[in-house]
């Protein structure tokens, strides 16, 4: 089977509930990653927690746009299965590579030693 690289939204309730009781969990110094790998899903599906501590609809939205198109960078290495990214507060004041190398350590890519 090819390995679809797009991304999809996770929004069931019931996916939710699977990772918040059965989820592995990842995190560096402004994300953390709560992710359950599950191969015979064949999609990945990715939601954001971005919470209004973080900041304004405006600055929320741009941190959101920013780890979308960083995700859709590693879409091809991410195995399949449900991730939820929870953004800090801290995570605004960085830049474009800084949520870059973060997102890559808490990502379980194929490959990474």
């Amino acid at each position: 089977m090819v390995k679809s690289c797009r991304v999809h939204v996770l929004n069931s309730k019931r996916a939710f509930q699977r990772l918040q009781k059965t989820g592995k969990r990842a995190r560096s110094k402004d994300l953390s990653l709560v992710y359950r790998i599950d191969d015979s899903q064949g999609t990945v599906k990715v939601a954001y927690s971005i919470g209004k501590r973080v900041g304004t609809a405006v600055v929320r939205n741009k941190v959101k746009r920013r780890l979308r198109s960083l995700v859709g960078e590693y879409s091809c290495q991410i195995p399949y299965g449900d991730y939820l990214v929870i953004v800090s507060p801290r995570a605004v004041e960085r830049d474009f590579e800084e949520l870059r190398s973060e997102l890559r350590e808490v990502l379980p890519l194929k490959g990474k030693q």
